[in-house]
């Protein structure tokens, strides 16, 4: 820590020339909400979306990005757990910062004209990085650079889909069929199938695993920053949100065709509509227990059992004579 002004040591304006910054704050807060609140950045002839309304409408009509609005509080929630550390971290503004916002604007004027509300998004998130440092400074961009930057899990990539949806399609399929022929069902894939004597199912896109990955990486990401206490550690669990959506849509087939084994092909397609929750039963729990293993203190055993046994010597005068 510094021994300059904090966070906490910020006071409510009382001479003219702090009523002037703070006007100028507002100034800038008041540009801020005209850009990504008012200024449209998607339109035809049905409908005209500013940046927030194109955000909230993906949000709302995209199953794979339905804990969209999740995502701000979550990053809210992480600027909180900073608690006295966030609020003790010393302002010193970097002038520097300011190239940092020009690109923003830059980013932002492209966005608009191209009529990409993604990189408009992306910018917002980039201005972000500039405000803090030329308004407060190293120190405390520190403490915010991973909140800010978690912004970016809000931005919808629809392209995705095409991209990662069908691999994870045939990816689920093959995995299912093969741990359901090594529990002793005989089945087939044949594309995307799955099929036996019983029934016939088709991993479609969204029991492709691809919804799951979206949220999973988002709580992953989260869980990861506030549990571990290492980068690589981090970066690690983060990585895990791919195995882990994979092994949730995994547990969900293969669930799901048992049951069709079991009850036949009708009760199966009912339990299909309920499984949801499978998904992310089976990836949560497996993301806590690599959380855990992560931080299990294996050194400090190992070199506990390696250690010898140092016995205290026996008092003068305990034996009988």
């Amino acid at each position: 820590m510094g021994t300059g002004p904090t966070l906490s040591g910020i006071r409510l304006p009382t001479t003219p020339l702090d009523w002037l910054r703070w006007a100028f704050g507002a100034v800038i807060a008041g540009l801020i909400y005209y850009a990504f609140w008012v200024q449209i950045v998607e339109y035809s002839i049905a409908y005209r979306l500013s940046c927030y309304q194109w955000l909230v409408s993906h949000w709302h009509n995209v199953s794979n990005y339905s804990h969209g609005p999740l995502i701000p509080l979550i990053a809210v929630g992480i600027v909180w757990l900073k608690g006295r550390g966030l609020w003790e971290a010393e302002v010193r503004p970097v002038t520097r910062g300011a190239w940092i916002i020009g690109a923003a604007m830059i980013i932002y004027y492209l966005g608009v004209k191209a009529v990409q509300p993604r990189v408009v998004v992306f910018s917002f998130v980039i201005l972000l990085y500039g405000l803090v440092l030329t308004l407060a400074g190293r120190e405390v961009f520190r403490f915010l650079f991973f909140p800010i930057t978690f912004l970016m899990l809000m931005i919808p990539l629809n392209f995705l889909d095409s991209l990662v949806g069908f691999p994870l399609q045939i990816l689920m399929a093959k995995v299912s069929t093969g741990v359901l022929n090594w529990l002793g069902i005989e089945t087939v894939r044949i594309g995307t199938s799955i099929r036996s004597a019983v029934f016939d199912f088709d991993v479609a896109n969204p029991c492709s695993g691809i919804r799951s990955l979206m949220a999973m990486t988002t709580v992953t990401a989260a869980f990861a920053y506030i549990t571990q206490d290492k980068l690589w550690k981090r970066w690690f669990l983060f990585l895990c949100a791919i195995p882990l959506a994979v092994l949730g849509n995994m547990a969900r087939v293969v669930g799901i065709a048992l049951v069709g084994q079991v009850y036949g092909q009708g009760p199966a397609m009912q339990a299909h509509d309920y499984s949801g929750f499978i998904v992310f039963g089976v990836a949560l729990v497996a993301m806590v227990a690599i959380g855990i293993l992560l931080n299990f203190p294996y050194r400090r055993i190992v070199e506990s059992w390696l250690k010898p046994v140092v016995e205290s010597p026996e008092p003068v005068g305990s034996k009988l004579e």
